[in-house]
């Protein structure tokens, strides 16, 4: 993914990076991760979902091709084997050497014997796509073909595996130990390593048993610091000819807890709704707009859930944030089920992500879900 060519109608992105001007502060946490790459370390990167993640990967990528580094991106979210992940990766390292088809092509068929080109086009953009398909066998050597053709094309690389804990859902036992096996000898590419789960990538990185144990720098990310996205907000409305008032930020930032996505979608819908200089009741309303526009998926959310998980993640948005949600005085307070059923829901609930829990802290994840919820 590149930086948009072109200027996007709203400066409040929430879907992908349209460049280094859209981008807010991160300075600190760019740097980090830009020396750690260029001094050829592998990085772990760890955070909720919707922080910011996947931007800061991107933005540091844009300083790194300056440099002459090839940098590749792939997300495995929706991989569910190895199989899957080698036809991801095959196609992100061939196709961000070569966009050219007919190359592409001759590339996969003279160096990667088990691998098939193909060729689609979307139906919804009618943009090309190249991949390559892995029909099973022979997953070291075909891994053993990639991160050798890696090292022959003798450029300083930058790869980036987007929810990276992903694979501890793969059927295959030993893919870490199989991955780590080849990655520990790329001298000249960096890895970053990126997850939203953190007690998994936790145990990946930091369990003395797991392959890839000390085997990287880690770097968590935070919310954005509240003056530094104020200001860069403002920014954009002065330029349309409204003000931001500090105040009305603020609230908002506190509603959805920092949490980039959220603040950027809250932004977003200010900037095309709004017609004056932004004030609380500005934010209200358009609050009240988001609301609305997702009322459907967050009814269907909760009338799958299980009267007590209900209750449990309605108990848990009114709160905040609860540091001891299976306490006596919580469970009274809401009217809960016994302790161990709290507990039960909990763990249901977090496997759904739909509560997040760090450091014995337990959220809603979905910031405007929480807000639908108490209201």
């Amino acid at each position: 993914m590149k930086a948009l060519s072109t200027t996007p109608a709203n400066p409040f992105i929430t879907e992908g990076y349209s460049g280094a001007k859209y981008f807010c502060d991160r300075k600190e946490e760019s740097a980090n991760l830009i020396k750690e790459l260029q001094n050829g370390n592998n990085v772990t990167l760890f955070s909720p979902r919707r922080m910011g993640k996947t931007g800061l990967i991107f933005h540091c990528f844009e300083q790194l091709r300056k440099d002459g580094v090839q940098c590749i991106y792939l997300d495995i979210l929706n991989t569910w084997n190895l199989q899957q992940f080698i036809n991801k990766f095959a196609s992100a390292v061939i196709g961000s050497m070569d966009s050219k088809f007919e190359v592409f092509i001759q590339k996969a068929l003279k160096i990667f014997g088990h691998l098939s080109p193909s060729f689609s086009i979307d139906p919804v953009t009618g943009a090309p796509s190249m991949s390559l398909d892995y029909s099973g066998g022979k997953e070291d050597r075909t891994l053993e073909s990639i991160f050798s053709y890696l090292k022959k094309q003798g450029k300083r690389c930058c790869i980036a595996i987007d929810e990276f804990q992903q694979i501890r859902e793969y059927p295959e036992k030993g893919t870490e130990a199989l991955l780590r096996s080849h990655i520990q000898f790329m001298n000249g590419t960096s890895f970053i390593f990126s997850g939203s789960k953190r007690h998994l990538m936790m145990d990946m990185f930091c369990n003395p048993q797991k392959p890839f144990y000390e085997s990287t720098s880690h770097l968590y990310l935070e919310e954005i610091d509240k003056k530094q996205y104020y200001l860069f907000a403002n920014a954009f409305f002065k330029k349309s000819g409204r003000s931001l008032d500090g105040d009305a930020f603020s609230k908002l930032y506190d509603e959805v807890a920092g949490h980039t996505w959220y603040v950027q979608k809250w932004l977003n819908t200010l900037y095309f709704q709004a017609e004056g200089d932004i004030n609380e009741a500005s934010i209200a309303t358009a609050l009240q707009y988001i609301l609305r526009s997702q009322q459907v998926g967050f009814s269907e959310i909760v009338h799958r859930l299980s009267s007590n998980e209900r209750k449990v993640l309605t108990a848990i948005a009114n709160e905040g944030v609860i540091k001891e949600p299976q306490s006596a005085a919580f469970i009274k307070k809401y009217n809960l089920p016994a302790a161990s059923s709290v507990k039960y829901c909990l763990s249901s609930l977090t496997n759904m992500e739909l509560v997040y829990e760090s450091e014995g802290l337990f959220s809603v994840y979905n910031k405007f879900l929480s807000i639908w919820l108490r209201h």
